[in-house]
């Protein structure tokens, strides 16, 4: 098994949810399935199977994380822990706003008006995609940044 294999693993954020249920202890489908609200018993089976290398199940038939599943445990705590998505959203903003002042001061008025206009709908689409689709909160308040599309 090699690391591609365990980030294929948990590369949707249901996994994550299901990743960070299982890290609290050995869980039955029923329970994983009541708790993270999944309507869909064929959508958790489904995410379950993808992250066969890293979950496994016991004597009692309960999901329960191997070696590879608690060292991916650890890898969603530390990129949860640096906020990727955060800074990202925080970079674009920043750079924003420095390359349009940048702009106006030192070329024509009307190509600033036309890469304002761009930029400006960039930054639109990608507020809407950090807040509302990756739910992403400019602030920590310790809870998980993202929660799993339903």
């Amino acid at each position: 098994m090699n690391s591609d294999e365990v980030f294929d693993a948990i590369s949707h954020p249901m996994r994550v949810e299901i990743l960070k249920e299982l890290a609290n202890g050995p869980k039955g489908f029923a329970d994983l399935k009541r708790k993270l609200k999944i309507s869909s018993s064929g959508l958790l089976d489904f995410h379950l199977k993808k992250m066969a290398s890293i979950v496994t199940t016991n004597a009692d038939g309960s999901y329960i994380l191997n070696d590879r599943g608690f060292a991916a445990v650890q890898a969603v705590d530390v990129v949860a822990r640096y906020g990727w998505q955060r800074r990202s959203y925080f970079i674009n903003v920043g750079m924003y706003i420095v390359m349009n002042v940048y702009l106006f001061l030192t070329i024509q008025h009307w190509a600033v008006l036309i890469v304002f206009g761009i930029w400006t709908a960039w930054i639109v689409f990608y507020s809407y995609w950090t807040f509302i689709k990756r739910r992403v909160r400019l602030r920590n308040n310790g809870e998980s940044k993202t929660r799993p599309e339903r």
